[in-house]
């Protein structure tokens, strides 16, 4: 098979999983800032419940293959000997309180796009750029000087998932983890019979986790990633997403790899399901304050997606599936910055710590 034959495969099926997903988020409506939204100031938890099957089939999935051989998730970049605890948390605070700005994620703002929403272009161009510049340009060395020297080195040979810090290399541990985390998210979001009675929103989190174990399952096999040779990876879109502008404007002397697919498989998808809906509906910014807080929040999304080494989706599902110490800390910081974000929103103001966890034990 020549190298131009399987690139374009690589991109193909990295194209094919994101307008699952993208088609999948249209249709059910799913979007990781509105479940933790609808969590912290009301009632409502269908949202939320749609989010931990997503994590729990994606964890159960993924653990699966690595258990039967199909991928080998301890050569991911994502669960190395170094847990950047700092980056993780400072950068998941920087994305979450980010998002709440923008109103929605990476991978929202191009599921938004596919509907038409030409705010969500301007911010997810923002995301690309500010998210390059903090890998790789202006704002790379301070990142390498003061973020990513923060870390945890864990001893030779070691790797950061959750099972082999507290079980080390036992497929009866790795198992035993696998099955607590999957009770833990789709366990108790299926405990509610009104939200398994909604197949919609069943189907949409089985599906998006069904997606996520796709994406590691074809990336250990065909679609390497040229920035971590050789290491299976799946759906994430900050990195990505710069990664697919540099290609748009490099492809005579660079390789598509299959997350970049997954960039321009999303709004694909989306798109696909808004004109089936007839739901495309073009718009644009309301007036100069907005387009403010839109370029805001992308710029610290993409500054805090890079530092945090993921998204909602990078680390908040691709992560959490492989186990990932750092998914867990790195989802945590997004959680909390988004309701951050939120608050400031709606009342002004930051809350204090005090009152922040009063807020939440009490929605309990």
């Amino acid at each position: 098979m020549s190298d131009d034959l399987l690139e374009l495969i690589i991109i193909l099926l990295g194209f094919a999983g994101g307008a699952v997903l993208g088609f999948t988020a249209r249709q059910a409506h799913f979007c990781t800032l509105g479940a933790i939204e609808e969590c912290y100031y009301g009632s409502e938890r269908s949202r939320l419940r749609t989010w931990l099957l997503a994590i729990g089939t994606a964890v159960a999935l993924t653990q699966l293959l690595d258990l039967a051989g199909h991928i080998e998730l301890e050569r991911s970049f994502r669960l190395g000997p170094q847990i950047h605890w700092f980056g993780a948390i400072l950068g998941g605070l920087l994305f979450g309180f980010g998002m709440a700005l923008v109103g929605t994620c990476a991978f929202g703002m191009l599921v938004r796009l596919g509907g038409g929403d030409m705010r969500a272009l301007i911010a997810t161009l923002t995301v690309g750029i500010t998210g390059f510049m903090t890998m790789s340009g202006v704002f790379a060395r301070a990142r390498l000087n003061y973020i990513d020297s923060i870390y945890i080195e864990l001893p030779p040979g070691a790797h950061q998932s959750l099972n082999a810090i507290l079980f080390g290399e036992s497929p009866q541990g790795q198992f035993l983890i696998t099955l607590a985390v999957v009770l833990a998210t789709a366990g108790w979001a299926l405990t509610r019979k009104r939200f398994r009675d909604n197949t919609r929103q069943v189907l949409a989190g089985l599906t998006i986790g069904l997606v996520i174990a796709y994406g590691w399952f074809v990336t250990s096999t065909l679609g390497q990633d040229t920035l971590y040779p050789h290491q299976p990876e799946s759906y994430s879109f900050v990195r990505p997403i710069g990664s697919a502008m540099v290609w748009l404007m490099t492809a005579s002397g660079s390789s598509a790899t299959f997350l970049i697919g997954g960039v321009f498989g999303v709004p694909a998808g989306s798109f696909l399901a808004a004109w089936r809906n007839s739901d495309v509906i073009w718009e644009a910014f309301d007036d100069a304050r907005e387009m403010r807080r839109h370029l805001t929040g992308a710029a610290l999304m993409g500054t805090g997606g890079i530092m945090a080494m993921g998204c909602t989706i990078g680390q908040g599902m691709t992560g959490i599936a492989s186990l990932s110490i750092t998914a867990f800390l790195a989802t945590g910081g997004i959680i909390a910055g988004s309701v951050l974000g939120i608050r400031y929103l709606i009342e002004g103001r930051l809350p204090d710590l005090a009152s922040l966890v009063a807020r939440l034990l009490g929605n309990r």
